[in-house]
């Protein structure tokens, strides 16, 4: 078995921004940010009450709505999707130097701790839940080979 070993900050000034939790958290829910927003874009149409309400509108009206519809959309994704990409990437990085270590149980320590804060207002058998599915969830991806796509 490897000793355990506190995490040490490298040297180098720009790796250690780079490898600080909080600079991490950011970049993941500015991408997560990025992603939710096209995601919602793309998505916005299959989900969207427009075309029904708004079949005997002229066709600009029509497709001001839509546009709309879809700026809503991205920016309820966007927002949700930076969220989750934050708080997973602070809590697994946080998981990760606490234990010395960088390995798949990060991740599921990680997803964990994202689980349970999301869900939050649906209590502790709520948090309970959502611990353990995004533990799952991060376990199974980090297992595919998804988790490590950088390195």
């Amino acid at each position: 078995m490897e000793e355990w070993r506190p995490w040490q900050p490298p040297a180098d000034p720009g790796q250690a921004a780079r490898e600080s939790c909080t600079m991490q958290s950011i970049i993941s829910g500015v991408v997560g940010g990025g992603a939710g927003m096209a995601l919602g874009a793309v998505l916005a149409p299959f989900n969207s009450s427009v075309g029904v309400e708004s079949e005997h509108l002229p066709i600009k009206e029509q497709f001001r709505r839509g546009l709309r519809e879809m700026g809503t959309q991205s920016r309820s994704w966007g927002k949700n999707l930076a969220v989750i990409g934050a708080v997973f990437q602070c809590s697994e990085c946080f998981v990760e130097k606490s234990r010395g270590r960088s390995d798949r149980w990060n991740a599921v320590g990680g997803g964990c701790i994202t689980g349970g804060v999301l869900a939050i207002n649906a209590g502790p058998q709520g948090m309970a839940m959502g611990c353990a599915g995004f533990a799952v969830f991060s376990y199974a991806i980090d297992a595919l080979g998804f988790g490590h796509m950088g390195e």
